[in-house]
């Protein structure tokens, strides 16, 4: 009895391995796709590498036993939970995602789409909370050759450079006379409550003011919040391009900069060149500069830009230079995908013309099973 060949079992079985054949090859051509900007991203990313050897090398030269539970790759940037300088809470986990060499394309990249380009300033905001991340943004700023103003909190919260004996700031002296950076920090405040201070013991206030003399910064010396950030404002001005800032980069939870500490969870992580109104407890520098236009980088939520930037969590031990999508993405391969749609439709389209040839000679009276 005449059956059309699309319904043949025969048919059927070919054009189901034909099918799984051709998906085997599509699924198979998948390949690793660099994003743009690679180069320039994996060269910030190896200058992050050296900088956090040179840090690491210099602490075991001075005698530190590195803990090796806290700090389980060997960072040497990762600090204690409580100490003078300490001025709040801290979470170790973000603190450990930060330390990831890549973060320094991550912010090379955000950069770039706030359209910042060779010979732009950048208003940078430090505190000590995130030292690994400070660093990052020199660098990324360094590769881009953009110029960053950076003040910085010294004060630091838990598990970020809180040794009144190795601050922010001495990390950064040491990374600049090792020549893995030249730009560094122009003026610093205490950092802490009302940016003065505020929580820490008067040992602990002493302790960050040795660190800010004997860094060679400029202190920010006010007496309340109002003042500390009308000092900043004016050294902001003062450095201030031509055609402004192409960036405000702010890192860590300084009171200075968000205004309120609510503030860090409002404002969303990462870049936003829009300014987005809410109900703000109180105003901050960031919010100046954002009104104006200026595109803001905001590190904080640390776990949170890790996971947009496909960056692990907490990683041990720390991913090699070029992890993650950051840097290249897998695709498949479109021209196999293609050829492999057209060989498919193709041969589905063979089957019912001739189909439709056997169907006209029996609708002539003709039966197919009876041909040779």
């Amino acid at each position: 009895m005449y059956r059309p060949s699309i319904k043949s079992r025969r048919t059927l079985l070919a054009l189901m391995i034909l099918a799984a054949g051709l998906y085997y090859w599509a699924e198979h051509s998948r390949q690793e796709v660099r994003q743009p900007n690679y180069d320039q991203k994996k060269e910030a990313a190896q200058r992050m590498v050296r900088a956090l050897d040179v840090l690491r090398e210099d602490r075991l030269a001075a005698g530190w036993a590195l803990d090796e539970v806290n700090d389980p790759n060997q960072s040497a940037v990762i600090g204690v939970q409580y100490s003078l300088i300490t001025t709040d809470e801290g979470d170790l986990g973000a603190k450990l995602t930060a330390i990831n060499p890549n973060f320094a394309a991550v912010i090379l990249q955000m950069l770039m789409d706030a359209d910042v380009t060779r010979g732009d300033k950048v208003a940078v905001a430090f505190t000590g909370s995130f030292p690994s991340l400070n660093i990052a943004t020199i660098i990324a700023c360094e590769v881009l050759e953009v110029v960053p103003v950076i003040i910085t909190s010294v004060g630091s919260s838990m598990w970020g450079a809180n040794n009144p004996e190795f601050t922010y700031l001495d990390m950064e002296t040491i990374l600049l006379n090792e020549g893995i950076i030249s730009n560094r920090t122009m003026a610093s405040s205490i950092g802490g409550g009302q940016d003065i201070g505020r929580s820490l013991s008067g040992a602990g206030r002493v302790a960050v003011e040795d660190a800010i003399q004997r860094n060679d910064t400029s202190p920010i010396t006010s007496t309340s919040l109002t003042e500390s950030q009308s000092a900043r404002r004016d050294i902001y001005r003062q450095q201030e391009g031509k055609n402004g800032y192409g960036a405000f980069i702010n890192i860590g939870g300084g009171i200075a900069v968000l205004g309120h500490p609510v503030n860090g969870s409002l404002i969303k992580p990462g870049l936003s060149t829009t300014y987005i109104q809410q109900n703000y407890p109180a105003r901050g520098l960031i919010h100046e500069f954002w009104e104006q236009g200026t595109p803001i980088i905001h590190l904080q939520n640390i776990g949170e830009i890790a996971d947009t930037y496909g960056l692990p969590r907490a990683p041990v031990p720390l991913p090699p230079v070029g992890a993650g999508t950051i840097f290249s993405v897998e695709r498949y391969n479109l021209t196999v995908a293609w050829v492999s749609v057209i060989i498919l439709m193709g041969t589905l389209l063979v089957v019912l013309l001739l189909d439709r040839d056997k169907y006209k000679l029996r609708e002539e009276g003709v039966d197919p099973d009876t041909l040779m």
